[in-house]
Formats: C-alpha cells, sequence, structure tokens
C-alpha cells in the first residue's frame, strides 16, 4: 500500500512536467515580447516546482530506504497530503497559465485581424489597379495596331496611285514622243518636198543679172541699216539691267545679261566672216513660198523659209529661259515685258527677210516657249539630240503658213 502510493505521486510528476513542458513549446512558438516575459516568469515557476519535485523524490527514496516507523505514519499523510495539494496546485497553476496563454492568443489574433484585413484589401486593390493597368494597354495596343493597318492600307493605296499615275505618264510619253516623231516626220517631208521644189524651179528658172544686183543692193542697206541699230539696243538693255537689279529680279536679270552676251558673240562671228553675196544661192534663187503678213501676201524662197523657221525656234528657246527666270523669281507672267521679246533679233544678221519679219516670228517662238518655261509644261516644243529646245513642227507649221508657188 505504501508503494503503490509512493509510485503515483512520481506519475502525476512526470505529467504535470510534460505538461509543462508542453505548453511552454507552445507558449515559445508564439511569444511576442510580452510572453517572452510571462514565458520567463513561468519558467521559474517550473524549476521551483521541479525542485519541489525532486525534493519530494529524495523525500520519498529516502523513505523506502528507511522502514516506515510508527510515529512517522502521521508525518507521511501529511508529506502525502501536502504533495497531493502541490501537485493539484501545480496542475491549476498549469492550466491558469495555458487559460491565460490561450487568452493572449485570441487577443492577438483580434488585434492581428484589422491589420491583415487591411493588408489584404491594399493588396487586392493593387491587384485591381495593375488588372485596370493591363487592361489600358491592351486597349492601347489595339489602337495602335488599328491605326497602323489603316497607315499602311493609307501607304498602300497612294503607292498604288503613284503607280497608277506613272504608268500613265510614261504611256502619255510614249504616245507624246510617238505623235512628235510621226509630227517630224510630216515635217521632214513637208521640208523635204520644198526643197525638191526649189532645185526643179532653180533648173527651170534663175534670176537674171539685174535681178540678182538689185536684190544685193537692198539686202545690203538693210543689213548696214540694222548694224547700226546696235548701239542703241546696247543702251536699252542696260538701262532694263539696272531695272531689274532694283526689282530684284536676278534669275532674269541673269537671262538678259545672257542673251546679251550671245548676241554680242554672233555679231563678232558675222563680222569675223567674209560675205560675198555673189557666192550665196539665196540671191540667184528665185521664190519658191508665199506667206501673209501686215495685211498681204509676201514671197521669199527656200532661204527665207528657212530663216522663218529659226526666228520661231530661237524665239521659242529664248522664251523658254525667260519664262522660267520669272518663275524663278516669283514675277507675274509677262513675256511682253522681257528684252528678248523687245529685242527679238537674236539669229537675225539683216539678209534674207525684212527685220520686222523676223522680229514677227521671233515673237510668236517666244511667247509660246515663254508659257511653256512659266507653267513648266512643254506643250509647244521638244528638245532634240542636240540639247537644243525647237518648236514642234505642227505649230511651226501652223504660225508660217508658208505655201508653195506653182
Amino acid at each position: 500500500m505504501s508503494m503503490s502510493n509512493t509510485r503515483r505521486p512520481l506519475w502525476a510528476l512526470s505529467l504535470i512536467a510534460l505538461l509543462g513542458l508542453g505548453f511552454a513549446a507552445q507558449a515559445g512558438a508564439r511569444e511576442t515580447p510580452r510572453d517572452r516575459e510571462d514565458g520567463e516568469k513561468a519558467t521559474q515557476e517550473e524549476v521551483d516546482e521541479r525542485k519541489q519535485a525532486r525534493r519530494a523524490q529524495r523525500q520519498q527514496a529516502a523513505a523506502r530506504q528507511d522502514p516506515p516507523r510508527p510515529q512517522d505514519a502521521q508525518q507521511d499523510s501529511r508529506r502525502r497530503n501536502d504533495a497531493q495539494q502541490q501537485q493539484a496546485a501545480a496542475r491549476q497553476s498549469a492550466q491558469q497559465r495555458q487559460a491565460d496563454q490561450v487568452g493572449r492568443d485570441r487577443g492577438q489574433q483580434q488585434r492581428a485581424t484589422p491589420r491583415q484585413e487591411n493588408a489584404l484589401i491594399e493588396q487586392a486593390a493593387r491587384v485591381a489597379r495593375k488588372g485596370d493597368e493591363r487592361q489600358r494597354d491592351m486597349q492601347r495596343a489595339e489602337r495602335l495596331g488599328v491605326e497602323a493597318r489603316q497607315q499602311a492600307q493609307r501607304r498602300a493605296a497612294l503607292q498604288d496611285a503613284e503607280h497608277r499615275q506613272a504608268q500613265q505618264h510614261s504611256q502619255h510619253q510614249r504616245v507624246e514622243a510617238r505623235n512628235q516623231e510621226q509630227r517630224r516626220q510630216a515635217g521632214q517631208i513637208r521640208d523635204d518636198d520644198s526643197r525638191r521644189h526649189d532645185r526643179q524651179r532653180q533648173t527651170r528658172q534663175r534670176l537674171s543679172r539685174e535681178q540678182q544686183e538689185q536684190r544685193i543692193r537692198a539686202e545690203r542697206h538693210r543689213a548696214d541699216r540694222f548694224r547700226s541699230q546696235h548701239a542703241q539696243r546696247r543702251r536699252a538693255a542696260e538701262q532694263r539691267a539696272h531695272r531689274l537689279q532694283q526689282q530684284r529680279r536676278m534669275a532674269q536679270y541673269r537671262y538678259e545679261q545672257q542673251y546679251l552676251q550671245r548676241l554680242r558673240l554672233q555679231q563678232a562671228s558675222w563680222n569675223a566672216r567674209r560675205y560675198n553675196p555673189y557666192d550665196d544661192q539665196y540671191f540667184h534663187t528665185p521664190s519658191s513660198h508665199r506667206y501673209y503678213y501686215g495685211g498681204g501676201y509676201r514671197e521669199t524662197n527656200r532661204y527665207g523659209a528657212d530663216l522663218m523657221r529659226q526666228a520661231i525656234n530661237y524665239g521659242y528657246e529664248e522664251g523658254l529661259h525667260a519664262g522660267r527666270a520669272d518663275r524663278m523669281d516669283g514675277w507675274r507672267a509677262d513675256y511682253r515685258n522681257s528684252y528678248g521679246y523687245v529685242d527679238a533679233s537674236y539669229g537675225y544678221n539683216g539678209y534674207y527677210l525684212d527685220q520686222d519679219v523676223y522680229n514677227h516670228y521671233f515673237r510668236q517662238g517666244f511667247q509660246r516657249g515663254y508659257q511653256d518655261g512659266y507653267s513648266n509644261d512643254y506643250r509647244n516644243g521638244r528638245r532634240d539630240g542636240n540639247g537644243n529646245y525647237a518648236m514642234l513642227a505642227t505649230v511651226l507649221g501652223v504660225i508660217l503658213g508658208l505655201q508653195l508657188l506653182d
């Protein structure tokens, strides 16, 4: 009986120690600074309890070694009662500590719950914002894709239009070149017929000696009169050049200076040539063409007709340069105010035609060349293989209106 009573406290003490260790481990896992203080107090109490338990064990061991005596029965009973009371007090203290720990944990959980809820709310808000940003990025990318496709479609349409326009322009150029070639061939045929007709007339009829002398005297007088006007034309050109500089029409100024330079070079070339009218076939060739001028018909031979064509072509080329110059200066279109149109004598030396006739046909070509140069659209002329501009054969034929004599 005494042995079973001795073993029961040992078992109870072991159970109490294990429960104390479990509670201590659970409290340590969730300890906070306040819990750490409470834990330190609890640990001290457990140390005290373990000391008491070891003291009780030593007493029990001593009791086993020493046989119980009657006088000690009451003491043993008291000691057992004290041990049981200590064990009950230890259990109650452990339960109280456990309840306190549970209360602290519940309080910590209650305090942590609002912070966790706020953290979850903030996290949800961040996720929502990221979702909105992602959706906006997707919408922006979709708009950019639509704009890129629209731009690609516009570029493709523009390229197709340019390609079609280039094809039409190329086709128009081919047709125009073919028409020009046909007109050139037609004009060449007419020129060949005219020259053949002139040769036939020359073989049938030549001017008499008296007619040749009369023509030579008239041509010389006309050439001398034309050369005497050279100084007057030069002074007029200098006045125009000064006025152009004041108007800041520098492109037109450069053109007129180049025109005067061409006139001087041409005049120097004629002066250096030893001209003998008796060796010139013009004075031996009878008239083969007639043309309408000044309200009536006039006659000339093929040399005079060639000079009329030259006047139109020279006028066209000079008008082309003058029109370009006014366009570059931003000046209004006014071919009559250009010095080339006023002078209208480039290519003329006083022979084969009257000066007013040459001036008339030169100005006819100049007007059309000026229009093409100012508008940058070659409707009346073309560029030959030598780089010179010349009037189209059809337009030239309309201007001349030459008729072959029977």
